[in-house]
């Protein structure tokens, strides 16, 4: 998407009515000529080019939509595939034909393959230079070599006897000037013919000034048109076998003209609804961001840009890039079904301010919030407003339970709630509520043992090692554990002295040599914390007896938690996206579902947990599918509408060094940096105006400059400054948010929207203020 887009009255005329380059100068607010006063048609649709100047139009209807007249055709766009070629090869797997803008008429063409390239030299010379890549004695040698060239080398490649010498000679081009000859000769030698030599062909020319043209040949070599400023090629059957051009496939025809610069430009001139199947998909993509809706309000945002910012290039002769200068495009071998379709379902509509297309711009990631315009392209726009990327009224997404929490207000036990009600719903029979007398008192050995043997049934361990040690011991009680979970086969028999001695480090003399595998390993598992090897000499209470009990049952799967992605809650029924292959399943919930958050490094119970989708949870469920364990890990980017993109937030670190590298690169040079200061902030807390201190002076950047000047990704983050010990500044780190230039429309954030349930036309009007969605054509 473009990153400065702004409007323009400047606008290059239909292709059948003008020729290459011819533009047309407009007034920049002109009312159209139908009635009702809707539309500006300062779109130049068709062949339209003149029109009178009067006031604005008033503000359109907001729905329905209104629909422009039958008369009014759908525009083409001209979009620049290359703009400074040497030459170009338009292929086709079918049968094409040169067009004739001027007439509209098409003439086939015997062959699959153009290649179009520039002829220097006086009008119709005799002399032409070609570039002899070998010769054999043969014609099957000679003929195999022109096939290996011919998959290296653009131009034409032939073969010719010469009588001579009598050997089959291969040539390569079809130049009109030596220099062009000697060009093409490191294309031959690449292609591993290493004794080429230029061959000249008739006559020299009378001495005068040579006139760049244009001349395309075949594949095979002939010539199919010689002496011209431009040349446009369509295929006879789009549908099945379209143009190809550097490898990709497009709908409608290609053109190419030579340059102001003396070069070649390459132009794909497109029906607009079909420009727009080559650039949603690839702007907001159908396969990632699948939602019908985000998809619709990307195609208007696409189609409304293009009309607007038509002719921008006029003087070039094209309208638009098909990169993020303008618009990402990538022609008909990128097209999908699902952004095919909506395309399709909002054909001919525009959003529309007082009457008139806006400069519908539009960014990745906005982190949360957009920018008003004038923070970061210097100048208002009434429908480019800051707004927050959320629902502005977000249907209510909370799980309740009727299971109290209360008891779990004291620490003691609060840290121990996820363990302990684990092991209830394992089966272990524990006093409800719990008690602090209870968990922090010593374990009986009655009470152990009755332990380890559920753990060993749970854990379908049948011949579980009777305890060696004493378990009501830490040293003890964890090969006990370990015995109880894997009998003869447990893990820490692959835990060598020297493992266990590392790992625990300096307390290991404090346990029996014996004991240290099984210490270690739980420690290895994140099961056993650290602290808790103090403990050494104490009893073992209850709550870290149960506690590891606990921890170690889940590595084993005992109870059976699922685990997945949350869709946003509705009200009725948990969903989630389990597996790679992303299945949904559904589950009711048990009205005292046992709720947990985990965020923090802290895993508490709670009384509800809220839901808006992408949350990671796991779940346990009863024989009956009910839930009666629900988990939630809160989604780390936010609750805004954009959290789904991996750029919601971002953290870069410049040394010193690097910073001024990149400063460099911008042409800021201040000397040894000492400070980055943010002078200004926008509407969202975007940098509007940087001042970048060093020891020659002071440099300010202002908006989206500053991107560049920082090579950031966006310019809404926060600085801070590193400095040594002497308070030299080492470095810097820039913590931010958002992808792009964070005005229009969130891309990911109207995917967002969509998920929520917002229509396409809501997700526009949600990101530019006051607009109205207008059909220019049926």
């Amino acid at each position: 998407m473009s990153l400065g887009a702004q409007s323009s009255a400047r606008f290059q005329l239909a292709p059948d009515t003008v020729s290459v380059g011819r533009v047309v100068d407009l007034p920049s607010h002109s009312k159209p000529w139908m009635a009702g006063g809707w539309l500006v048609l300062w779109l130049v649709i068709g062949g339209l080019s003149t029109m009178a100047q009067v006031t604005r139009p008033r503000r359109v209807p907001e729905s329905p939509a209104p629909v422009a007249p039958a008369s009014v055709p759908e525009p083409e766009i001209r979009i620049a595939l290359a703009t400074s070629a040497d030459f170009a090869t338009i292929t086709c797997d079918g049968e094409m034909a040169r067009y004739d803008p001027a007439t509209a008429t098409a003439v086939p063409v015997n062959a699959r393959k153009a290649t179009v390239q520039l002829e220097v030299s006086p009008p119709k010379s005799p002399e032409r230079y070609r570039v002899e890549a070998a010769s054999f004695k043969n014609r099957a040698e000679a003929e195999a070599a022109a096939n290996r060239l011919r998959e290296r080398v653009t131009g034409p490649i032939t073969t010719r006897y010469d009588a001579r010498n009598q050997t089959y000679v291969v040539l390569v081009g079809d130049c009109a000037a030596p220099e062009d000859a000697d060009a093409l000769m490191v294309s031959v030698v690449d292609a591993g013919f290493r004794r080429p030599v230029v061959t000249r062909d008739g006559l020299a020319a009378p001495s005068r000034a040579l006139t760049p043209r244009l001349g395309v040949t075949a594949e095979g070599g002939e010539s199919l048109l010689r002496d011209a400023d431009a040349c446009a090629l369509v295929a006879l059957d789009e549908d099945r076998a379209p143009l190809k051009f550097s490898g990709q496939a497009y709908r409608g025809r290609i053109e190419v003209f030579l340059n102001r610069r003396g070069r070649l430009t390459v132009v794909n001139v497109v029906p607009l609804e079909a420009y727009l199947r080559g650039v949603v998909p690839n702007e907001l993509s159908p396969t990632v961001f699948s939602h019908l809706e985000a998809l619709k309000a990307q195609a208007i945002a696409a189609r409304t840009y293009a009309l607007k910012n038509r002719g921008k290039y006029a003087a070039e002769g094209y309208d638009l890039l098909p990169t993020a200068a303008s618009q990402v495009y990538r022609g008909r071998g990128s097209e999908h079904p699902l952004s095919d379709r909506a395309v399709l379902e909002t054909r001919g509509i525009v959003a529309t301010y007082q009457g008139e297309p806006i400069d519908a711009l539009y960014t990745s990631t906005s982190g949360g919030r957009t920018e008003s315009s004038e923070y970061v392209f210097g100048s208002p726009q009434p429908y480019l407003k800051s707004v927050l990327v959320a629902p502005q009224a977000r249907t209510a997404r909370w799980v309740t339970s009727t299971s109290p929490v209360e008891h779990w207000r004291d620490p003691a036990l609060q840290r121990l709630a996820r363990e302990w009600i684990l092991l209830r719903l394992a089966g272990f029979t524990l006093p409800e509520p719990p008690r602090r007398d209870y968990v922090t008192a010593p374990a009986t050995v009655r009470e152990v043992t009755l332990w380890l043997n559920l753990t060993a049934r749970l854990a379908q361990n049948r011949e579980p090692e009777r305890p060696a040690g004493n378990i009501l011991r830490l040293g003890g009680f964890v090969p006990a554990l370990m015995a109880a979970l894997y009998g003869t086969e447990a893990p820490s028999r692959l835990v060598t002295p020297e493992d266990a001695r590392y790992w625990l480090g300096p307390v290991a003399e404090q346990f029996r040599p014996s004991d240290q595998p099984a210490l270690a390993y739980l420690m290895r598992e994140q099961i056993l914390p650290p602290t808790w090897l103090a403990m050494s000499d104490q009893p073992l209470t209850r709550g870290v007896a149960l506690s590891l009990i606990a921890r170690s049952l889940v590595g084993r799967g005992v109870p059976s938690l699922q685990s997945g992605t949350a869709r946003p809650y509705d009200g009725t029924a948990l969903t989630l996206r389990m597996g790679k292959g992303k299945e949904e399943h559904r589950w009711t919930l048990a009205p005292d579902v046992h709720l947990f958050r985990n965020f923090g490094g802290e895993c508490l119970p709670v009384e509800r947990v809220e839901l808006i989708g992408g949350e990671t949870v796991r779940v346990y469920a009863d024989q009956d599918n009910r839930v009666r364990y629900l988990e939630v890990t809160p989604v780390m980017n936010g609750a805004t509408s954009d959290r789904t993109s991996q750029f919601s937030w971002w953290d870069v670190r410049l040394t010193a060094a690097e910073l001024r590298a990149q400063l460099a690169k911008v042409g800021i040079n201040v000397g040894d940096i000492r400070e980055l200061t943010a002078l200004a902030r926008g509407d969202s807390g975007r940098v509007a105006r940087l001042q970048i201190g060093g020891t020659n002076g002071a440099n300010v950047v202002t908006g989206l400059k500053i991107r560049s000047a920082l090579g950031v990704r966006e310019t809404l983050f926060v600085i801070q400054h590193e400095r040594d010990a002497t308070g030299q500044l080492t470095g810097v780190r820039l913590i931010g948010r958002g992808w792009g230039h964070g005005v229009g429309m969130c891309q990911v954030g109207a995917y967002g929207l969509a998920v929520e349930g917002y229509t396409h036309e809501q997700i526009l009007k949600h990101f530019y203020a006051g607009i109205a969605l207008t059909r220019l054509y049926p």
